[in-house]
């Protein structure tokens, strides 16, 4: 067994995801993708995690697919290839998708291809100011994967969706957020702090109830407005049952500010 390519850390409720595969731009290919899944099960495992960052190492956070190892696969070896890729891939994804916790992501460089996944399951990205950012599938004559389909519809609606996936457009970090892809570009020596910043705010926060919000808001676009609304009943009730909503309600009666704990 190598060394791992995506590592996971933990301390002060922060979850820290690092990709770390530099020399190759975080590119994505099974081993990849493997140690992605395991990173973000250990994530999922750990109890003391209150917010997630996901940051990468190197000169980019991923260009996505790994196109050099795809270039040495045989054409009728391509399609096992991507199965391999994309199954484990986009079970991980889910994953991240279903954490009871903030996810902030924190990219640079370049976010490509299915690296694009990983922005789409955060809550909070924070991009450096000279990011830029492409789908890049049709330009390989592939389509596309890691949610883009679905996300991106929805995050910048589908006009927009149709011209990142189907024309070689690249958008800097400013249009990507003007677009509604990202939160916020940032100076790029200031990424990293910010970045840090935000995960632990997040993590120092009333942890369940950030969890029931960030669940309402990511099942909402596929919800009638009476079961949605009803799911925010069922949330209210449970967060109202907590420790740091007791807290939170009666610091704002004493205008002190609220220690919260988390549960």
């Amino acid at each position: 067994m190598g060394e791992r390519v995506v590592e996971f850390s933990a301390a002060d409720g922060v979850g820290v995801i690092t990709l770390n595969r530099p020399q190759a731009r975080n590119a994505i290919d099974p081993g990849f993708t493997e140690d992605l899944h395991e990173a973000v099960r250990q994530c999922a495992a750990d109890a003391t995690v209150r917010a997630v960052l996901i940051r990468a190492a190197g000169p980019a956070f991923s260009v996505g697919g790994d196109v050099a190892a795809m270039a040495q696969t045989p054409p009728d070896g391509l399609p096992a290839l991507m199965r391999r890729i994309t199954g484990t891939y986009h079970a991980t994804l889910q994953l991240l998708d279903r954490l009871p916790v903030p996810v902030v992501a924190a990219v640079h460089g370049a976010v490509a291809g299915g690296g694009l996944g990983l922005i789409y399951v955060a809550d909070v990205v924070l991009a450096a100011e000279s990011t830029k950012f492409a789908a890049g599938f049709a330009g390989l004559g592939v389509s596309v994967d890691s949610g883009g389909t679905w996300f991106l519809p929805r995050l910048v609606g589908m006009r927009r969706a149709a011209e990142l996936c189907l024309s070689p457009r690249v958008l800097t970090a400013r249009q990507a957020a003007e677009w509604g892809l990202i939160s916020q570009a940032v100076r790029d020596e200031d990424l990293a702090a910010e970045a840090e910043t935000a995960a632990r705010a997040l993590a120092a926060g009333p942890t369940r109830a950030l969890g029931e919000i960030r669940t309402l808001l990511r099942r909402s676009a596929d919800a009638e407005l009476g079961d949605q609304l009803r799911a925010e009943s069922e949330a209210l009730a449970r967060t109202g049952a907590t420790r740091d909503a007791a807290h939170g309600i009666a610091s704002f009666m004493t205008k002190t500010k609220p220690d919260f704990e988390g549960r």
